[in-house]
């Protein structure tokens, strides 16, 4: 039996509410714009959009943006801007939705039209790094002599985690000072991305502090502080420790493992136990020699001569 739209006024197989497919397809749009436009701020620099507050390097950023001035009203199996224009002021994106609005009409795609007002500006740390802001300092400390292959290490991991990604920025410079080394960055999260690499390449202890450099309001700025003390030696080492000669075993989650040479005992060190008493590096010779049916390493310290067994 066929039947007469409200509206229209055709014969129709269908009638949904009164209304044929067509008719209430149109008083029933799948899709509405909730807002007059959306804002789209975008650092030029880096290319950061300001997301919920925050700048998010993500090329998806904007689209979610778009696409959450929508609201559903039917069922939708699959959204797509079709086109987007960024230039500064108010433009329009096309977003092209499928789906029903009914259980009686089949999946068909309709059109929304959303007002797009874009806009640059320098998101805060590309603001600080042509300010030359500092914002952290990482400060690399050797609880021995820094030689050079140790201020290489550090220096081509900061230029790694500089350029690891394309989010990362920030890095503002490295200064040679007593001691070792600071590293200075407008960038806080780039200067523990820093120091936890030192930390996982080198035996070390980190410690962070945080001062406030500015406070207005609610608004606080704070500079971060990293220690990061090393201790460069590793299985082979000889150090001196409490004033008694050590050979380095091993190395594993924040201890060592050496061997007393006076005694020939095996015990472990804590990082932090060396970092707290101190060591150094004596002057020594190592040498492997046959030792009746074996081989041994023979450590001479000044006049001192020790054997280590196996260690060869």
């Amino acid at each position: 039996m066929r039947r007469v739209c409200a509206l229209c006024g055709r014969e129709t197989d269908i009638l949904i509410e009164g209304l044929c497919p067509d008719c209430y397809r149109k008083t029933h749009p799948l899709v509405r714009v909730k807002r007059d436009f959306v804002g789209i701020v975008r650092c030029p620099s880096c290319g950061a959009v300001l997301y919920r507050g925050r700048w998010v390097k993500d090329n998806k950023v904007i689209e979610k943006l778009i696409l959450e001035s929508l609201d559903y009203l039917g069922k939708v199996s699959s959204t797509s801007i079709e086109s987007l224009e960024l230039r500064y002021g108010l433009t329009t994106a096309i977003v092209r939705v499928r789906g029903t609005v009914h259980d009686l009409i089949k999946e068909y795609e309709e059109e929304a039209p959303v007002k797009v007002r874009y806009s640059e500006e320098l998101c805060p740390r590309c603001r600080d790094m042509v300010n030359e802001k500092e914002r952290a300092i990482v400060q690399v400390r050797s609880v021995v002599p820094i030689n050079d292959h140790l201020r290489r290490l550090v220096i081509d991991i900061t230029r790694k985690e500089a350029m690891r990604g394309e989010e990362r920025s920030g890095f503002l410079r490295i200064d040679d000072v007593q001691g070792g080394l600071d590293i200075r960055l407008s960038d806080q999260g780039l200067a523990r991305a820093i120091a936890y690499r030192i930390h996982k390449t080198l035996p070390s202890r980190v410690l962070e502090s945080q001062s406030v450099v500015k406070g207005r309001g609610d608004k606080v700025i704070t500079k971060l502080t990293i220690s990061v003390v090393v201790v460069p030696v590793g299985r082979g080492s000889v150090i001196m420790y409490l004033n008694k000669p050590y050979y380095v075993l091993g190395y594993s989650q924040g201890t060592f493992r050496v061997l007393d040479l006076s005694s020939n005992e095996t015990v472990n060190v804590r990082v932090g136990d060396l970092i707290r008493h101190g060591i150094s590096i004596p002057k020594y010779e190592a040498t492997c020699i046959e030792k009746g049916n074996t081989r041994a390493l023979e450590v001479i310290i000044g006049s001192e001569r020790y054997m280590i067994n196996n260690a060869c």
